[in-house]
């Protein structure tokens, strides 16, 4: 069989350059995909029904402000990458981390869809979001709220930029199952409805007398 030859190693980034220049790249492809995505829908009264799939919902206006609150996680990323410093060719200590703090419980779904629809969260809101996450659990939450899945052109960039940049993956696919179960909730029929069911007929006759003494 045809072996694929090894990965390269990643080039080491030149003094002055910015070291999340590809990460840059990828990040202004994803926003160009949300501002088409956007442009597209403002043509539509409904979602289909793959785009309804992706998203969990058919509310048009529901999807909309997701797409805008992706768009704005990031426009902050972008901005946070972009002023971040040139690499260096010395290496400096760094200080041990702060003891991480409790974080405050995350609201369900629907209380966040509602809290989205009222208002969508500030840009000092969505700043401070991102300055506190990693890149790759923003990226995550960017997906999210795009409706990007495994599918997506741009998913194999997508996923290792998760996995370089410290997101989960586990995270992704618990968002798509939850994806996946809020459309079958969201569906006007029931989509078991058409499966075959199991034999519920009479017992066959026994041969003999019942088992139990």
């Amino acid at each position: 069989m045809f072996a694929a030859p090894p990965a390269a190693e990643p080039a080491a980034p030149v003094q002055g350059q910015n070291r999340h220049g590809p990460l840059l790249g990828l990040v202004r492809r994803i926003i160009d995909y949300g501002r088409d995505l956007v442009t597209a829908l403002q043509r539509q009264n409904t979602p289909s029904t793959p785009l309804a799939r992706r998203f969990g919902t058919f509310n048009l206006a529901l999807i909309i402000a997701r797409i805008a609150r992706g768009l704005s996680l990031a426009a902050a990323l972008e901005t946070r990458l972009s002023r971040a410093r040139p690499a260096r060719s010395v290496q400096r200590n760094t200080p041990s981390p702060a003891p991480s703090k409790p974080r405050p419980a995350r609201p369900t779904p629907d209380e966040e869809d509602a809290a989205l629809l009222r208002s969508l969260p500030s840009a000092e809101e969505i700043a401070a979001h991102v300055r506190n996450r990693s890149a790759g659990a923003v990226i995550v939450e960017i997906c999210r709220d795009l409706g990007i899945n495994a599918t997506h052109p741009l998913w194999n960039e997508i996923r290792n930029a998760i996995i370089a940049y410290d997101g989960s993956l586990s995270r992704m696919l618990k968002l798509w199952l939850g994806a996946a179960s809020a459309f079958l909730a969201a569906l006007p029929y029931d989509p078991w409805a058409s499966l075959p069911r199991a034999w519920d007929g009479p017992s066959p006759a026994g041969t003999g007398p019942p088992l139990i003494p």
